[in-house]
């Protein structure tokens, strides 16, 4: 059966309704990320067996950021990709994903492109801090 993620209190969010199996795993998966790190839509498919636009519509949805910090998931070109729906640099929801990643010591350059790209964890990497955190994915 599926459920919020470990960690989270239903006081803190209100989904309109309960997480799916795959949101499930998704998120425990996002969970995974340290924060100064990024991974991309791409690396996450690859470690759930799924597709990239599976992943960016579940993370669209996610109820329960920041504790899922969905914010740290990046576009495979290592931009920023979209956020809360939008997509876009200059669009507020992807500034805001900006901000919330730079306050993480994750920087982008002037059009939006990941500067460091040491902080990306690939699909290998990933899924090694996925069993590290005890997560399956």
């Amino acid at each position: 059966m599926a459920r919020a993620p470990s960690g989270v209190s239903v006081a803190e969010v209100k989904p309109n309704r309960p997480p799916t199996v795959f949101e499930s795993r998704l998120y425990a998966v996002c969970k995974s990320i340290p924060e100064g790190k990024v991974s991309t839509y791409g690396a996450m498919a690859a470690v759930l067996k799924s597709a990239p636009r599976a992943v960016g519509q579940a993370l669209r949805r996610n109820p329960y950021a920041p504790a899922v910090p969905c914010h740290r998931v990046i576009a495979a070109s290592l931009e920023l990709g979209g956020f809360s729906g939008q997509w876009g640099p200059q669009t507020p929801n992807v500034c805001k994903k900006r901000a919330l990643l730079e306050k993480e010591g994750v920087l982008f350059d002037a059009r939006g492109k990941l500067v460091d790209e040491s902080q990306c964890l690939g699909a290998e990497e990933l899924g090694r801090a996925c069993r590290a955190a005890g997560c399956e994915a």
